[in-house]
């Protein structure tokens, strides 16, 4: 028992060591100088010299912050979209019955089974033709629309009871009024975890940024530090590996925040019936 418990700890610890060793590696290189990061290996994980001039000189040559408020623009209001469409989407397909409600779930969930660079073609002459290239809205309402969203939306949706809908009805609510104060109240668990997941999604978002957007004034964080940073700044590691820890930093202390209800979220959705 115990030696089989020793080597679930090693294996943890390597695990551990390979996923957290490249974050701290980076994290202290943000903070060297040029001179230390070309030694063999980087250097030593400690700074000898700890500096702040690599974000000094990411924020003064490059209009960082403005790439910043992009990102956090862009990735709330999808996160905020994509969850009322989901929330809706799975309350139609959970209470409501009309005809071809079995094809409309699996379409939804064929959805699903394509991957996302096949849709990239499709998307991008949809977004085209509706004028939305180099627009924020580009890369927003292509992903307003998620099968994954409505489809966990509708699994826990079907254990609310349907009695409480209809003694809304009886009291004379409509059904927006039914939705709004009944219904998204009681999702609030599966919401807030999708709200999260898709918050992530959207910040670490590279390939669709980076073909919808072009003016330079209206790149993501993820776009600018390969676009713009790595060009501008080709052997400046140090501002390179600042530039991606910004980028980085904000969704990691997100979930840090929020992991309880984002585990919890997805657990209740996951076990309803």
């Amino acid at each position: 028992m115990r030696a089989g418990r020793l080597v679930i700890y090693v294996l943890l610890a390597v695990t551990t060591f390979f996923s957290l060793g490249p974050f701290l590696w980076m994290v202290s290189g943000s903070f060297k100088t040029q001179d230390e990061i070309n030694q063999p290996g980087g250097g030593p994980l400690r700074p000898k010299h700890p500096t702040t001039d690599n974000y000094e000189i990411l924020f003064e040559r490059v209009s960082f912050g403005g790439y910043l408020v992009n990102t956090v623009y862009v990735a709330s209001v999808t996160a905020l979209l994509t969850t009322l469409v989901s929330a809706m989407g799975g309350y139609a397909l959970a209470k409501y019955a009309f005809r071809g409600k079995s094809l409309v779930t699996g379409v939804v969930l064929g959805t699903m089974l394509l991957p996302p660079v096949v849709l990239l073609a499709p998307l991008f002459r949809l977004v085209h033709a509706l004028n939305l290239i180099d627009s924020f809205w580009g890369l927003i309402l292509p992903g307003a629309a998620s099968g994954f969203g409505v489809l966990i939306m509708r699994q826990y949706l079907r254990s609310v009871p349907n009695d409480l809908i209809d003694a809304g009805r009886l009291d004379g609510a409509g059904e927006w009024r039914i939705f709004w104060s009944v219904i998204l109240p009681l999702i609030r668990p599966i919401s807030s975890a999708l709200l999260i997941f898709t918050f992530l999604g959207s910040w670490n978002a590279y390939l669709w940024p980076m073909i919808v957007l072009r003016d330079e004034r209206n790149y993501l964080l993820t776009v600018a530090v390969t676009n713009v940073v790595a060009s501008i700044h080709q052997q400046e590691y140090g501002v390179i590996l600042a530039g991606t820890l910004i980028s980085i930093a904000p969704i990691i202390l997100l979930f840090m925040a929020l992991q309880r209800e984002f585990i919890s979220g997805l657990t209740l959705g996951a076990v309803k019936q």
